[in-house]
């Protein structure tokens, strides 16, 4: 073989290295990552967390130059807490904790950056022979909740309030735990009704656990729920780190939806403790991708235009008009919609090329 031949063979074959390369999201060229730590508001992350699994596994976070650690919070309210102090780059923040957060004398200087989830993951349940129909029958039981730092404590609240009902006043909350320790709870009468959100009900119930949600309001149920968001300085001095987060992300949940089998069994690889145990693999798999997939459902809205990690602004003064009407804030309590979030970012979220991220997803073994 001639050496000019040899040449042009390396030189493909380069190349061709090369756009794999690119193609699979990791970057061409050794760099140093920046450290960030993505605060959850579950205490084990899963597969309807599966997007931001996808986007480690997949070298997404690397390819803008990241290095990202998921860590397990309990709680929503205790990951806005956690990184308000400085203890996490990024955090999933529930808008009504955040607006409550940033009222004196807190006033927590975190901001909103990228809309996850569009509508309320929460509910109240009873067991399916309980006498209790509705929310009202609760005066004078005790609910349980996952622990008192998750968001289901606010919406709880909410649920409650509705019916004129009051925490503590006429109604006390318990923390009892998830799975098999959340049912013993309620079997056994200690609690009367959970506020558990989705996910855990549908793996409750896929164990055999069966639960009855109470009718509540509509409206409550169609506020957003979590965002990903930051202290206010380190956005302002780590723009690159905030847009990459995002669309990384926003990679992570494309690739879901092309093959939301890859997307659960990436969840398995990389969190083997998230996997069923002791269940045959095929209902393993279907249960956990009918987690997945009733997660991924609001993870969109058609108010975005299409846009991943927007907000709808409607939906944000009708989360502030929730927390003022439930006492959660103030009646003249100010809420300053650019302290709550940025669009700022939106734009480079969505700089990727959605089709090359599905053919991945289709190709991934």
């Amino acid at each position: 073989m001639s050496k000019g031949r040899l040449s042009r063979l390396i030189g493909t074959a380069a190349a061709l290295a090369i756009a794999a390369i690119a193609m699979s999201g990791h970057p061409v060229q050794a760099q140093s990552l920046t450290k960030v730590r993505i605060l959850m508001p579950v205490t084990q992350v899963d597969e309807a967390y599966a997007p931001f699994l996808v986007a480690q596994e997949m070298g997404y976070f690397k390819a803008e130059g990241l290095d990202v650690d998921v860590v397990p919070i309990a709680g929503s309210k205790q990951a806005l807490i956690q990184v308000a102090a400085g203890n996490g780059e990024v955090a999933t923040v529930s808008p009504a904790e955040l607006m409550v957060g940033q009222q004196p004398p807190n006033n927590m200087q975190v901001q909103l950056f990228y809309d996850v989830y569009y509508k309320c993951i929460w509910s109240i349940s009873v067991l399916p022979d309980s006498p209790i129909k509705s929310v009202a029958e609760l005066k004078g039981k005790k609910i349980g909740v996952a622990n008192m730092g998750s968001a289901g404590v606010t919406f709880g609240k909410a649920f409650l309030a509705k019916v004129g009902l009051k925490i503590p006043e006429d109604a006390q909350y318990l923390p009892i735990g998830v799975g098999g320790q959340g049912a013993t709870a309620m079997r056994t009468g200690a609690v009367a009704a959970a506020v558990y959100w989705d996910a855990m009900v549908t793996k409750m119930e896929l164990a055999g656990f069966k639960l009855r949600p109470l009718p509540v309001d509509p409206i409550i149920l169609s506020l957003p729920d979590i965002s990903l968001g930051a202290r206010t300085d380190y956005i302002a001095k780590n723009p690159k780190v905030i847009a990459g987060v995002g669309r990384a992300l926003a990679k992570g949940y494309v690739f879901n939806q092309a093959n939301p089998e890859a997307a659960v069994r990436i969840t398995w690889k990389r969190l083997p403790e998230s996997k069923p145990a002791n269940v045959p693999e095929a209902k393993a798999l279907s249960s956990a991708i009918a987690v997945n997939q009733a997660r991924m459902k609001i993870w969109s809205s058609a108010d975005t235009g299409g846009k991943f990690g927007a907000f709808v602004p409607k939906d944000f003064q009708a989360v502030e008009t929730f927390a003022k009407e439930f006492n959660l804030l103030d009646a003249k309590a100010k809420v300053d919609m650019d302290r709550i979030y940025t669009q700022k970012f939106v734009p480079d979220f969505n700089k990727f090329d959605q089709a090359a991220i599905v053919a991945q997803a289709k190709a991934w073994k």
